[in-house]
């Protein structure tokens, strides 16, 4: 029989060990609620994997083409940004991001450090919830020209998006320190 490094059985399934609450899976409620449930679920996980890093740590890339956690959680924040703020609610800001358009969105700024990155992400997420607040409708049709779409695949999509790069974040931050759960 084969066991872990740790000398537990691999083939027992622990769940892992949860710092942000998910939504309650027995709660009867609407559509938006249960997706804005989720969002801030994973928004708190994508927190909780850069909590305590270093500076070295935020910016650290386990592959050369791969990106860090501080510049995952830049991403999100942009991601945020451009479904909701500008797509949705068609706020004038400069997202041109040149030919490869998402690459300046995994950078952590020279100088700024593990604060200024949560700073940024906590502000991009309650800039974002604005717009959630003040929606009538999952059905409500992007304001932007530029990405004719609802606010309700926006939305989705931001769920998906954040969930991938959370998945990223876990393996990351396992291999800067070993810490693991969400």
């Amino acid at each position: 029989m084969s066991h872990n490094a740790d000398g537990s059985d691999p083939n027992v399934a622990v769940p892992p060990t949860l710092k942000v609450p998910r939504p309650d899976e027995q709660a009867i409620t609407d559509e938006m609620t249960i997706l804005r449930g989720w969002l801030t679920y994973l928004r708190g996980s994508a927190l909780h994997k850069v909590d305590g890093l270093s500076e070295d740590e935020l910016r650290w890339k386990p592959t050369q083409t791969s990106n860090s956690l501080g510049g995952i959680l830049m991403h999100l924040g942009f991601s945020e940004r451009l479904w909701l703020r500008v797509v949705i609610d068609d706020e004038q800001m400069d997202m041109d991001w040149t030919a490869d358009r998402y690459a300046p969105t995994f950078v952590v700024p020279e100088g700024w450090t593990l604060k200024d990155v949560i700073d940024f992400y906590q502000t991009e997420t309650a800039l974002a919830d604005r717009v959630l607040d003040k929606a009538e409708s999952l059905d409500q049709r992007s304001k932007a020209a530029m990405r004719p779409t609802s606010l309700r695949w926006a939305l989705t999509h931001l769920v998906e998006e954040v969930a991938r790069h959370c998945g990223h974040m876990d393996i990351t931050r396992e291999l800067i320190d070993g810490s693991t759960g969400r």
